[in-house]
């Protein structure tokens, strides 16, 4: 087997994503699965999936800016591969529930400029993609810092400020916002790992054996804080801190086993492949989608067994994300070619 370093995490990439969004999936599944040992274990603790994608975002980010691209040319990439997908999809969801009279039309208004993430309303759409456009925002300054001074340090020092933010907002009204903030340290370790990819660095015996004390260190700690301190989950955002330690060597470690399997030729991980480019998609459609099923057979009084509905809303969403793709991408390639003319007033 080829030594084990981090650019197995870029190769395999995609099928991390895949992975990622599959893990996600179960953890938003209605299926109660903790009767099941592992199974139950990781639909519990599936909203670490979340942190898989902004691992390798922030590693995406380093390839992004290390070419000395402006900074508008720089946002606009980034804009495009996220709000053309985005807006229609929460567009047609909110006035789907404006209609149906679960959302007012301000807050149809607030879910299309992601405000309602971070105004804390209970009808909001989602949480990353707003997260993940603000990270965007702070990529610039961040990489100015990155490249000028020491990496590691400066790894470290937005890393805390990450942390020091969560901590000043635990227990306060602000404390949804700890969904995100807890992260940071995360995105921040990914472009760290796209410098050492760059930097062909291996990874050695003993930093091996470090980055699986980190992990066994988040799990414990993850396994403590579920047990011991319920009370304080939420409001302390207790339950997300362990992926700090948890992340990077889980990456490590499932590149490895699918860089494994390759050599073996077991596999070529199509359908990992294919969550993994459709993964913002599925995450977009499933949960919505999980939801207006679910409805749907209690308005029509229909008795339907949860690992059935489950299933076929998988299929339903794998099957929406690739017409959603699809399309974006037909209608993008227009676009540029000049076909769709832009009408300016």
């Amino acid at each position: 087997m080829t030594k084990l370093n981090y650019k197995l995490i870029s190769t395999y990439r995609t099928q991390l994503m895949g992975l990622a969004i599959l893990w996600v999936v179960l953890y938003h599944s209605t299926i109660n699965a903790s009767s099941v040992p592992v199974l139950g274990t990781l639909q519990a603790y599936g909203y670490g999936g979340v942190d898989i994608f902004l691992l390798v975002s922030g590693l995406g980010l380093y390839y992004a800016y290390r070419g000395n691209v402006s900074m508008a040319t720089f946002y606009k990439r980034r804009l495009q591969r996220i709000l053309p997908t985005y807006l229609p999809v929460v567009l047609l969801f909110c006035l789907l529930y404006w209609g149906i009279g679960e959302m007012s039309f301000t807050e149809v208004l607030l879910n299309l400029t992601t405000l309602s993430f971070w105004l804390g309303l209970d009808s909001r759409f989602d949480w990353y993609v707003p997260a993940l456009l603000v990270l965007y925002l702070l990529t610039p300054l961040f990489m100015y810092f990155f490249r000028e001074r020491n990496k590691v340090i400066t790894v470290a020092v937005a890393s805390l400020l990450g942390i020091l933010l969560s901590v000043v907002l635990s227990g306060t009204s602000l404390s949804y916002l700890l969904i995100f903030t807890i992260r940071i340290p995360i995105f921040c370790v990914g472009v760290f790992v796209g410098y050492l990819i760059d930097q062909k660095r291996a990874i050695s015996r003993l930093s091996l054996i470090m980055h699986l004390a980190v992990f066994v260190s988040g799990i414990l700690l993850l396994v403590v804080s579920q047990k011991y301190l319920q009370d304080y989950v939420w409001s302390y955002g207790l339950w997300w801190y362990p992926f700090i330690l948890i992340t990077l060597p889980l990456c490590i470690l499932a590149a490895g086993v699918l860089h494994w399997m390759a050599e073996r030729k077991w596999t070529r991980y199509s359908f990992l492949s294919f969550c993994g480019t459709h993964s913002l998609e599925i995450y977009l459609l499933h949960e919505r989608m999980l939801k207006m099923l679910t409805d749907l057979g209690r308005s029509l009084n229909l008795q339907v067994n949860d690992l059935v509905l489950n299933a076929i809303c998988i299929l339903i969403t794998l099957g929406l994300a690739l017409l959603l793709k699809k399309a974006v991408a037909g209608f993008s390639a227009r676009v540029k070619a000049g076909t769709i003319p832009v009408t300016t007033s």
